[in-house]
């Protein structure tokens, strides 16, 4: 906050209350990003699809009970309905995440799944080149980005600033270290005084771990600014991959998002043959589909290959920061999945024996109507 003040020319407190103003007006927060590959993890992006609306209910109240769920929300992809839940699963574990979905589909809980890791995620600057301060109202310039797009492709100006990183070897990481990330995700700007008052240590203790540890082992990744410029009830979150023909098409194109309010984070998809990119950001409704038309030009230009997209329901939304009461030092990340298997499939007995009851009492209906119907004949 700080750094904001000087590089604004205000005082600290007049700062303060400018965030405290977009956070009112534009739910804008901070956030920060572990690293959590240096932690022993890996973020794993799983699209479960569940084509009965009584599955879908079940899996958002008890899947999100495992505690190494970061995020689930509801999904629309086209005809199909599920369940998009981003799960840390810890090294070594994520055989035992696809055993976990493979059981469910066996059992008719999901009908398909996807798994998706995360790589190299990255911030994308959501700027106000497209706002219009004049009427405070937003202009949507889809023949203009474009025109850059593909004036990118043509020049030198786009070099690869967007690439794989290479794996990340685990680094030491305590208790304190844990449960100052998880107090940063929530809010990148939260002093740490309340919560070493809650740990019973001193602030002291805690401004080291976050000097020495947290920040000298980088084990944050990144802030994010997020912030909602647009009217809820009136936009769509979505995920959008995005299979380009080369390196430098998906670079050029991530270049000109850059300050658009389009998209916030964007991460890598290992494919084959193509280069891919997961993009992340809400879009009002009409917007969006003028979006998807922009890639459908970009495929006949040659730069995009293929893309698909979901659409996601904002108000189902649930969510929650690193798990670190799931870590112990001596044993490592308490990952597993046999207690949350157990709890969906007995719910999914009970939800079978009531459809299985719904149905006969409406073939019990049926039959009576049509001995009623040859009575009367």
């Amino acid at each position: 906050m700080k750094d904001l003040a000087k590089l604004l020319d205000i005082s600290t407190s007049y700062a303060h209350c400018l965030v405290k103003k977009l956070h009112e007006d534009l739910f804008f927060k901070i956030w920060a990003i572990p690293y959590h590959e240096k932690m022993g993890l890996r973020v794993l992006r799983c699209f479960l699809q569940v084509d009965s609306a009584l599955y879908r209910q079940m899996l958002l109240e008890l899947l999100f009970r495992h505690e190494f769920i970061i995020c689930m929300f509801q999904y629309r992809r086209g005809l199909d309905r599920g369940v998009y839940c981003e799960f840390l699963v810890p090294n070594g574990k994520e055989g035992e995440l696809k055993s976990f979905f493979e059981f469910l589909q066996d059992h008719s809980i999901i009908d398909a799944h996807v798994i998706r890791p995360i790589i190299a995620l990255k911030n994308l600057v959501m700027g106000f080149d497209w706002y219009d301060f004049s009427t405070n109202s937003w202009r949507f310039e889809w023949q203009n980005l474009l025109k850059d797009i593909l004036s990118n492709i043509d020049s030198h100006r786009c070099l690869q600033s967007y690439e794989l990183e290479p794996s990340t070897s685990t680094t030491k990481f305590d208790f304190y270290d844990l449960v100052i990330i998880h107090h940063l995700e929530q809010d990148a700007l939260a002093p740490l005084k309340p919560l070493a008052l809650k740990l019973k240590t001193s602030p002291q203790n805690l401004s080291y771990h976050y000097r020495e540890h947290v920040l000298g082992n980088e084990l944050i990744r990144a802030t994010r600014p997020w912030w909602q410029p647009f009217l809820l009830e009136e936009s769509l979150f979505y995920i959008v991959e995005i299979e380009f023909e080369s390196w430098r098409a998906l670079n050029c194109f991530l270049r000109s998002l850059h300050r658009k309010p389009i998209a916030y984070s964007c991460s890598y998809s290992k494919q084959v043959t193509h280069p891919s990119v997961m993009l992340s950001g809400t879009l009002p409704y009409d917007e969006f589909f003028n979006f998807l038309n922009l890639l459908d030009l970009l495929k006949d230009y040659g730069i995009v290959k293929d893309y698909d997209y979901y659409i996601f329901d904002l108000y189902g939304a649930k969510g929650r920061s690193l798990p670190y009461h799931c870590y112990d030092e001596a044993f490592g990340w308490r990952f597993e999945t046999k207690s949350c298997l157990e709890g969906i499939l007995k719910v999914a007995e009970n939800v079978q024996k009531g459809k299985a009851k719904f149905v006969t009492k409406l073939d019990a209906k049926f039959v009576s109507a049509v001995e009623s119907k040859i009575e009367s004949a």
